[in-house]
Parts: C-alpha cells; structure tokens; sequence
C-alpha cells in the first residue's frame, strides 16, 4: 500500500506544478484557478464515502478499487493534454478527485485493521510513500516540462497510470485475498449513525478541514507566486514543492511513533499552532533560503496533522467500518474545504497574494484552539 501510495501521490502532486502552465496556456483569472482545485475538492467529497463504503461491503475487491483509481489518475491527464479548454480542465480534475477517492479508503482501512495498537506508526509509514511521491514529482516534471511540451508530459502519464495499475495490481489482490471473510454481515451506514454524532469525529473533522484548507490553497496559488511574482522557472518551483514533501519524510514516521506512545493531542496541538504561525511567515520570507526554511516547515507539520488527525478518528470507528469512516471523514472534510480556494482567489484579487498565506495561517490558528479541550480515545 506504500508503494501504490507514491504512484497516487505522483500524479496527486503533478497537478500544482503544471497548474501554472494550465493558467498560462488557458488565460485563466485567480478565481478560475481556484475553481480547479474546489472542483476537484467537491468531487471528491461526493465520492469518498461511496468508496468507502465499497471497500467495507467487498474486502476482497479492495484491489480493483485501488487499481482502477490509478488508472482514473492516468486518464485524467491524457483529458488535460488532449482536451484543450476551461471545461476540460474541470472533467479532467473531476476524473483525477475520483481515482483519489478509490485508493484513499480501501488503503487506509486495510492498514488499520491491521495495526490497530500502531495505527498512527502504519499510517505514517504509509504516508511516507505519498510524500515520496510528492517529492520526487516537482522536480521530475519541472525537468521534464523544460525539455518537452507540456501537452506531450501530460498525454503520456496514462501510460503511467497503466503500467502502475498493472504493477500494483499483481500484489495488492494477493494482500487483500488473504483478508479473512467477515461471518456476520457488514451495514455500513447503520454503523455510521452514531459515529457522525460522536464529538471526537466532529471536532476532528473541523480541524482536518482547516489543515487541508492551508493544503489546498498553498498549493494552489504558492506556485503563482513563485513564477508568476518571483520569477522561477518550473525547475525552480519544483524544487520549492520538493522541498515542502521532503521534510514530511522525516516528520511522518517520527510524529507517528510519538502520537501511539504520548497520544494523539500532544502532537496534534503543537503542530497546529507552529504551522499557522509558519503560514504568516511567508510574506516576511525573502526568496532564497528563508523561503525554503518556510516551505521546509509547512511540509513537516502538514503531514504530521494529516497522519495523526486520521490515526484520531480510525480510534473511534467501529472495525468493521474503518473505510466508511474514513471515506465519511473525507466527504466532511473536503466539503467545508471546496469552497477554500475559490474565496482565496477572490482574497487575492482584494488584498494581493499574500492574502492566499494569511487565510490558512488564521485557519490554522483556530483549529489549534479548537482542538485544545477535546478529549481523545488515545490520550
């Protein structure tokens, strides 16, 4: 599941660093790039749970779900390169939220059922598979959008998603026939009715919200100003985007460890309150190394709130339902961030760039208060 999470998040990761050759080409506004990114978050809300509860009422189909949302990811860019145009654009990164919704719940319940006193540490570990991908992608594709046409790079990754398709598939549907057959009957939506009443979840759920809020804005409009106010090539920006996964490596694992052994609000609060004080940072950061350190920190405590925010729900979720708990955890949450980037477009367009960093930072802020007198299962 590691290794299908870096394919994932290959293609996850793609799109910021061609959003700004997407702005370029297709004379897009702010708010236009900001529609992209809310489509794409309103489509995945609205598939999450249904994934969800597939991989919950099937267990020995979980592969096919996890295969076929790689080859949505391909199909999705082959869209982008072949279909020039505004609505395109929008089928493409509807296409693109789906295969995310397929791999996200399938994979992530699998692994808790399976650690279930080291959800934190597996989820983390399997986290840090999607940051490689992260990673690896900005720069690998600044070099290659430099060398060859931007329509040609994006044609080609369905190619990509089918041969990682292909590849995952022959050792994901070994791992998920050994899944033992449930003997009672699974329902799902029955569990469900009680879980969404649960304070834990609901509070969760807003400071999740508010930590993919930064997530999806910064990267979003944290290109734009890297090429468009500062100047960066594309090998530039994917080096800045490189940067922001690149610490998520170390992060990850350690914070996960840290979460199972001190307990899930120990290391939630903290990262909280550092990251939207990190956010406000940017607009003092000049470009350079003070940007970087910036751009360094966001990564690291970005996936720390992810991981464990994730690890914090799953503790309360019922065992036979850990993919629609997770797949509902998504609905809730990308709906309340759909809305994010489209107002940080129009933030831009009233105040400037650095509205699209202080939004976040506040959001951030609050969600380190808001978290502060929840009691947790595993504090």
């Amino acid at each position: 599941m590691t290794v299908a999470h870096f394919a994932i998040h290959w293609f996850m990761q793609l799109f910021p660093v061609i959003l700004p050759t997407l702005k370029s080409s297709m004379h897009l506004s702010d708010v236009q790039v900001g529609s992209l990114t809310s489509t794409r978050m309103f489509v995945q809300a609205a598939s999450n749970f249904p994934s969800g509860v597939l991989a919950d009422s099937f267990l020995q189909r979980r592969a096919l779900l996890v295969t076929t949302s790689l080859l949505f990811m391909g199909s999705a860019y082959w869209v982008f390169g072949t279909l020039p145009g505004y609505g395109w654009a929008l089928l493409a990164v509807s296409i693109l939220a789906v295969g995310t919704s397929l791999f996200h719940p399938a994979s992530v319940a699998a692994l808790s059922n399976q650690f279930p006193e080291r959800r934190a540490t597996a989820i983390a570990v399997y986290g840090m598979g999607a940051t490689l991908g992260n990673t690896i992608t900005p720069l690998a594709v600044g070099v290659l959008l430099t060398n060859f046409s931007w329509h040609n790079v994006l044609q080609t990754q369905f190619l990509v998603g089918v041969a990682a398709a292909g590849f995952v598939w022959v050792y994901a549907a070994r791992v998920f026939e050994k899944e033992a057959p449930q003997v009672e009957e699974v329902h799902p939506l029955q569990e469900m009715k009680g879980f969404v009443r649960n304070p834990v979840f609901l509070v969760i759920v807003l400071v999740r919200s508010f930590n993919h809020i930064a997530r999806q804005v910064s990267i979003t409009f944290l290109p734009i100003y890297l090429t468009e106010y500062l100047g960066y090539s594309g090998i530039g920006l994917g080096f800045y985007l490189t940067l922001m996964s690149v610490s998520g490596l170390i992060a990850q694992p350690v914070m996960g460890v840290l979460s199972d052994r001190m307990g899930r609000k120990a290391v939630m609060v903290p990262a909280l309150f550092v990251l939207g004080v990190v956010y406000l940072l940017i607009q003092w950061a000049r470009p350079g190394v003070e940007l970087a350190l910036v751009v360094v920190a966001i990564g690291f405590f970005f996936y720390t709130v992810a991981n464990v925010t994730t690890a914090a729900v799953l503790d309360v979720a019922g065992t036979k339902s850990q993919a629609s708990s997770f797949g509902l955890l998504s609905l809730a949450t990308n709906l309340l961030v759909t809305p994010a980037p489209i107002l940080a477009g129009f933030l831009i367009q009233w105040f400037g760039i650095m509205a699209a960093f202080v939004f976040p930072g506040i959001c951030l802020l609050v969600g380190g208060v808001v978290v502060l007198p929840l009691r947790l299962q595993k504090d």
